[in-house]
């Protein structure tokens, strides 16, 4: 077997549009598998992360250090929900249905504003007719989860889609909505949203999970592009040392 192998590759000729087609696809089929694998890796590390925190006590909103990461870091604040000013994030789904995520500022006791997302609402008679948010009125005191989007955001529409309230947002930057809410001060807006926890106040449809894609999946897509690597290395050592009248040699 090895002396046919050796026999085959003496038979090696040199075809520049081959060769050049290979050198093309390879690095590309091979990065292609290298990025679902990082991708991969990724996902597990989000997992991890939020199952981490799920066995950690609540803190208060007000002693977190936004300096480090606090992704899913499950906390509680008392304050007032602002109703005046309600942001309804745009293309959310739920069980196939099409609506939005409420967003609401809360300034809590001590002045801080914080974004809370209460959860899912269905769209209103049509795209045109807004829905109806009931207000949560007085003063409640909330659990909730740390969150900032993972990434950038596939923005699907104008940013700003209506003048009054509530506003139709695309996108979730806490800091630029409290100032679009009218709280100017920097320093009192906290960057991260809030989701809101189950059961709490003013609490409508949750759903949010934490990878839309499986990390298997990721791993059986790098083995797809690996498998696709392998075989066009195959197929130019195939044509490359077939012999002259085309056939392979035995």
């Amino acid at each position: 077997m090895i002396a046919a192998l050796y026999n085959r590759m003496r038979r090696f000729r040199f075809d520049w549009k081959l060769t050049l087609l290979t050198v093309l696809l390879l690095p590309l089929l091979l990065s292609l598998g290298f990025w679902q694998l990082r991708r991969e890796a990724e996902k597990l590390a989000l997992q991890a992360a939020w199952d981490a925190r799920q066995v950690e006590a609540p803190v208060s909103l007000a002693t977190v250090n936004v300096a480090d990461d606090q992704q899913y870091r499950q906390v509680w604040v008392r304050g007032q929900f602002d109703n005046d000013h309600v942001f309804l994030l745009d293309n959310r789904t739920y069980e196939g249905r099409v609506g939005y995520e409420v967003i609401v500022p809360l300034v809590a006791d001590d002045g801080l504003v914080a974004l809370v997302n209460r959860g899912w609402q269905s769209l209103g008679e049509s795209r045109a007719t807004l829905p109806l948010i009931a207000p949560i009125d007085g003063d409640v005191m909330i659990a909730a989860s740390l969150y900032q989007p993972v990434g950038e955001t596939l923005v699907l529409g104008s940013e700003l889609e209506t003048q009054g309230w509530p506003k139709v947002i695309q996108t979730l930057h806490p800091p630029q909505l409290a100032v679009l809410a009218g709280y100017s001060d920097s320093s009192s807006i906290f960057p991260y949203s809030l989701r809101l926890g189950e059961g709490q106040p003013g609490a409508l449809i949750r759903q949010w999970p934490v990878i839309s894609t499986t990390p298997e999946k990721h791993r059986g897509y790098a083995v797809q592009w690996f498998l696709m690597a392998a075989a066009l290395v195959a197929l130019y050592l195939h044509y490359s040392t077939r012999n002259e009248a085309g056939e392979v040699g035995k």
